[in-house]
């Protein structure tokens, strides 16, 4: 079922999420749950969803890019559920990113992300795992953390001017 994606300005966005027990990860709830995380990514074309964007205070964020059309100059990843995830940054390596958000429609804005990180989460069966991940994918997860956490893609922009409307991005930074 595809969920209603909460905006800029409602103060759950700015909650910090609660972990899920680990023994709760398989019941129906959370699963059917996950499910309609990924469809409404889907559906809205996100590269990811964190929970509190559909006004779910819980450590869970999907994330897939597979031909998607909002982004692509873009490395397409594989679908993944990560439940009470973190992130470690390797090195000192920054990327600067254009990033837009499901919950800040018709805007993108430019902002420093690590290169590569190591994600740990729980999937969606209940296992753990650890990946190192980088480029665009990398910047989802850390894009999806920081809404885990309460934290937009604005309040990391350096500088304001670099912040635009979707068809301002296309027809000016988009090949740049």
């Amino acid at each position: 079922m595809v969920l209603d994606v909460i905006k800029m300005g409602n103060p759950i966005l700015r909650e910090v999420c609660q972990a899920i027990p680990v023994i709760d990860i398989t019941n129906d709830e959370v699963q059917t749950f996950i499910d309609d995380l990924i469809d409404t990514m889907r559906e809205k074309n996100g590269a990811g969803i964190a929970a509190s964007q559909v006004g779910q205070l819980q450590r869970i964020f999907v994330m897939e890019c597979d031909h998607n059309p909002r982004y692509p100059d873009r490395t397409d990843f594989a679908l993944t559920v990560a439940i009470n995830p973190t992130i470690e940054e390797f090195g000192e390596a920054m990327v600067d990113s254009w990033e837009g958000c499901l919950s800040i429609p018709g805007l993108r804005g430019m902002l420093p992300r690590s290169a590569k990180v190591e994600l740990s989460a729980y999937d969606r069966d209940g296992n753990q795992f650890v990946r190192t991940i980088e480029g665009f994918e990398a910047v989802v997860a850390q894009h999806e953390l920081d809404h885990l956490n309460g934290v937009l893609f604005v309040d990391r922009m350096k500088d304001m001017k670099y912040l635009t409307f979707q068809d301002e991005y296309v027809k000016y930074w988009l090949n740049e």
